[in-house]
């Protein structure tokens, strides 16, 4: 499957651009904060489903830089201080969220944060959303998605 340049895949996320990096955040990061957007660091626990968008207002996916550098694979990120695009998902939608190298995913699987702003299997904590596709990540990957 070909990674989308987008992180809101279905439906229309309640966006926000309030507050400012206080570390870099990739696109697709489970995100927590009004003034200052910071990873969601408490594995396994309840936590808003916001998750750092891309700017497609600029013409720009999750691929390409703004306001930051080139980060892994090409990606783009917001570097601390930059004002962060922030959307907040419904359930039912879906989302195009991180996953840390190491995790293999299997279609339909729950997803929780694994507090560092990426999702893992769920095991014991708050169920974020559950697995659209199967991905085994050798680095920091995008898997859609969809929020509960």
């Amino acid at each position: 499957m070909t990674t989308p340049r987008v992180i809101a895949l279905l439906g229309t996320p309640i966006q926000n651009e309030t507050g400012a990096a206080g570390e870099i955040i990739f696109p697709g990061h489970l995100v927590k904060g009004v003034s200052t957007i910071l990873k969601h660091a408490s594995a396994s626990t309840a936590a808003a489903r916001s998750f750092a968008l891309e700017r497609d207002e600029l013409g720009k996916g999750i691929d390409n830089v703004y306001g930051g550098t080139t980060g892994y694979a090409g990606s783009a990120y917001y570097a601390a201080g930059d004002t962060v695009k922030v959307g907040a998902f419904a359930p039912g939608m879906r989302v195009n969220a991180l996953i840390a190298s190491g995790q293999t995913i299997t279609a339909d699987d729950f997803l929780e944060s694994a507090g560092d702003g990426t999702l893992k299997k769920y095991n014991a904590g708050v169920i974020i959303g559950r697995a659209m596709e199967s991905v085994t990540a050798t680095a920091l990957s995008h898997i859609s998605v969809e929020v509960y």
